[in-house]
């Protein structure tokens, strides 16, 4: 008797040869897959590229950070020792680049595309593998819509989610090693195999731990399309089990490192529902699967941040709730009826399930709500899914002739052509605004502007708009357009105040936000040289350290505020505190060195400037202030040559020279001194404190109008300069002009009541 089930299409019925077409494929993804981010070579950094990458000690030591990368934890090297991530890998890559190519975002930018190209490579072989018996133009769809869907934005646009890439990457390596395995018969390539197998899901487990889920999808894997016995899953498994088993291993040695770790937890500003009971978290994280499938299929709006408090927390009485859990209930029947025919959707519907486990918070609750970058993975199983179904439903006919299976499949290739049209469009829309933190977070808090975290965000691209501002005063030559840059980074630092205010309403602990509130006061304060405004940045810091205790860049900051009114022993336990939450800050150890350097406690200083070097060499306080020690002992020779190491690594460095040019007053070289001057103002041409030291160098020297005319343009820059006053009251003592001598002496005595006003003598 015949059966009536129709046979599935023959590859070989087409008029094209398999390597022919396959080179064309595989030549056409990866064209489309690098033109579609190949812009990204201009992008900066952005989000968490700074944590794990740009502003992390281990990653930007290059080749001499493998050893820390290899033995830390993912973001120790930027001052985080409670995160319990152990993904080493990638950070390698990342500390070759920076070796090779020094902070250079670009670069790092254009090898992420490159190895998503590569993944979508490999993603076309795994197909044609996983269908020999659907048409070649089959899993080239799938690919491709894989490829422009842009819900992989995230992950490539950012360079912190090469884990992602890398955990999918090897992913897939592992599983077209296990088909050549099972297929093989020769003993030696099969050893070969198994050692590939091993090593390519060793290197799955060591950049992201969520690879961990394979160890269902490549049994799975095999299943449906191998025809795999018994021995050939003892194999596989125990290749991948036991690669995972040594990931788990080394993790858990790493984080015995660490005894805080077990006392971990996650702020609800990260999860929104990390601290709901049972009922509501399982509900909750069942509507988000809902909204991660409804992304699948309309990708817009995309945002980098859906934390705390922008997305709802769901009970299952909600509607959006009941509506996704039957979604996926129907989805899991039809999947698991159709297991036994190995029906392609069937996989794609568990393939999803099995991968998107880890992160739905539905296992147990993990440091992040929602994310797209979690989609990443299952939504192959998506892109395989739909494909097929769309494949039956328009009933595909097979033709020997290529352009005549696209002429008798017309509808179906419009309609595939019109959706990986649209996606290409939203793709390269939304990588465009992952060019930097200010693109991104500009666009994103118009579409999530209830989350804290994007207030935070940008509130921060906000503030480094100002620094821009601020930043190009170094060097400049025309006092008008130093004073326009200051209104400038003003006004944009008052915008950042706006939102971090905002994230503290959203969020009334977010002691995040309250600390780069105390950072912006003193930004003003510095500027406007207007103390009220180191009042507020010390009760802004208060409140953070209040609502997070362990902070050890706000204790260093508030610390920074007693040191400079002379409240030392203060500052000094606030030092000690942030050093002691964060062994590797190299700032804390820096101001520490001058806690004790002002208490004279000199070999103290030393110590605790020296270790701040060792941390970062290039750090520009301790290598000035180091000498600065030395020359209070009177060693200097050694202050010298300190102050010369220090200009060296920070050559625009005005604390360095401004010390520098100090010590050669002190020793009375004073046409040197007068010299080294000039180099001091190239760097920073307004810069009161050099003016009033050259003022002391020239009336040294007996020059009296070029004296009166230095301590005038301290003045003009900086109205609150004392010694300047002083300064032009000696020489006209000296010149015998009683009348000026009269006016400075009234003037000052007005100053040092306390009650000087803007009236300038």
């Amino acid at each position: 008797m015949k059966s009536s089930q129709k046979a599935p299409p023959n590859t070989n019925s087409l008029n094209i040869k398999r390597p022919y077409f396959d080179s064309f494929a595989k030549g056409i993804i990866f064209l489309f897959a690098f033109l579609l981010y190949a812009n990204s070579a201009t992008y900066e950094w952005v989000l968490d590229d700074y944590g794990v990458y740009s502003q992390n000690i281990y990653v930007i030591k290059g080749v001499d950070g493998f050893g820390d990368i290899l033995t830390k934890t993912y973001r120790h090297g930027s001052g985080m020792y409670s995160d319990n991530l152990y993904r080493p890998l990638t950070q390698l890559t990342y500390a070759l680049e920076w070796e090779v190519f020094p902070d250079n975002p670009g670069v790092s930018h254009l090898i992420n595309t490159l190895y998503y190209a590569l993944c979508c490579l490999l993603l076309f072989s795994f197909l044609r593998k996983m269908l020999p018996k659907y048409s070649p133009w089959i899993p080239l769809l799938i690919t491709l819509l894989f490829t422009a869907h842009p819900i992989h934005t995230e992950v490539v646009a950012n360079i912190k989610s090469r884990d992602e890439i890398f955990s999918l990457l090897f992913s897939l390596i592992t599983i077209l090693l296990s088909f050549k395995l099972i297929k093989e018969e020769k003993i030696g390539k099969k050893i070969l195999f198994m050692f590939g197998i091993f090593l390519a899901f060793s290197c799955a487990m060591f950049s992201k731990e969520g690879s961990i889920t394979m160890l269902a999808a490549i049994p799975l894997t095999l299943y449906f399309f191998t025809k795999a016995k018994g021995k050939d899953y003892i194999f596989v498994m125990s290749l991948i089990g036991c690669a995972a088993g040594s990931y788990l291993f080394a993790r858990h040695q790493i984080l015995l490192q660490y005894p805080n770790s077990k006392l971990f937890s996650i702020s609800i500003v990260d999860n929104y529902f990390y601290n709901t009971d049972f009922l509501t978290g399982s509900a909750t994280s069942i509507y988000l699967l809902g909204k991660y499938l409804l992304l699948l299929f309309i990708p817009y709006p995309l945002v980098c941040d859906y934390s705390f408090n922008q997305l709802s927390i769901n009970t299952f009485s909600d509607f959006p709730t009941l509506l996704a859990l039957s979604i996926y209930l129907f989805l899991f029947i039809y999947a698991i009826l159709k297991i036994k025919k190995r029906d392609p959707i069937s996989y794609g519907i568990l393939f999803f399930i099995i991968t998107m486990s880890i992160t739905s918070n539905l296992i147990y609750r993990i440091g992040s709500s929602f994310a797209e970058r979690f989609l990443y993975i299952p939504s192959i199983g998506f892109c395989i899914a739909i494909i097929i179904f769309i494949y039956k439903i328009f009933k595909i006919k097979e033709d020997k002739n290529p352009k005549q299976f696209f002429k008798k499949n017309r509808l179906f290739c419009l309609v595939f052509l019109l959706i990986i049209g649209v996606f290409s469009g939203l793709t390269i829309a939304r990588s465009a605004q992952w060019k930097n933190q200010e693109t991104l977070f500009g666009a994103d808090v118009k579409k999530s502007d209830k989350s804290a975290h994007l207030r935070l965000y940008w509130g921060l691209a906000l503030r480094d708009k100002a620094y821009e501002f601020l930043d190009q005063n170094k060097g400049e030559q025309n006092w008008t357009i130093v004073q326009k840059n200051n209104e400038n980074g003003i006004r944009y630092l008052n915008k950042s105040i706006v939102e971090f205010k905002q994230a503290v309403e959203i969020f009334p602990e977010y002691a995040l936000a309250y600390e780069q509130l105390g950072i912006i006061y003193l930004k003003l304060e510095e500027i406007t040289h207007n103390k009220t405004y180191k009042d507020s940045a010390e009760f802004f810091f208060l409140a953070s350290i209040k609502h997070l205790s362990e902070a050890a860049s706000a204790n260093s900051n508030l610390a920074k505020i007693y040191f400079e009114r002379g409240e030392i022993e203060k500052a000094k336990h606030h030092y000690l505190t942030a050093i002691k939450l964060d062994p590797i800050f190299a700032d804390g150890y820096a101001n520490l060195g001058s806690c004790y350097g002002m208490t004279s406690q000199y070999d103290s200083s030393i110590y605790y400037f020296k270790k701040c070097l060792e941390i970062n060499p290039k750090h520009e306080l301790a290598g000035s202030y180091l000498g600065l020690t030395y020359t209070n002992l009177g060693n200097y020779e050694e202050a010298l040559k300190t102050y010369n190491t220090a200009i060296e690594q920070n050559p625009k460095s005005i604390i360095s020279h401004n010390l520098k040019l100090r010590l050669l007053i002190t020793q009375k070289k004073w046409e040197e001194a007068l010299e080294f001057s000039k180099k001091c103002l190239a760097i920073d041409p307004f810069n009161s404190e050099i003016y009033l030291l050259r003022g002391n160098i020239n009336q040294a020297m007996n020059k009296s109008t070029d004296a009166l005319n230095d301590y005038s343009l301290s003045i003009q820059y900086n109205p609150e300069q004392k010694d300047a006053y002083i300064g032009k009251w000696q020489i006209f003592q000296t010149l015998g002009e009683k009348d000026s001598v009269n006016r400075y002496a009234a003037f000052l005595s007005v100053f040092y009541s306390g009650t000087k006003d803007a009236t300038n003598p």
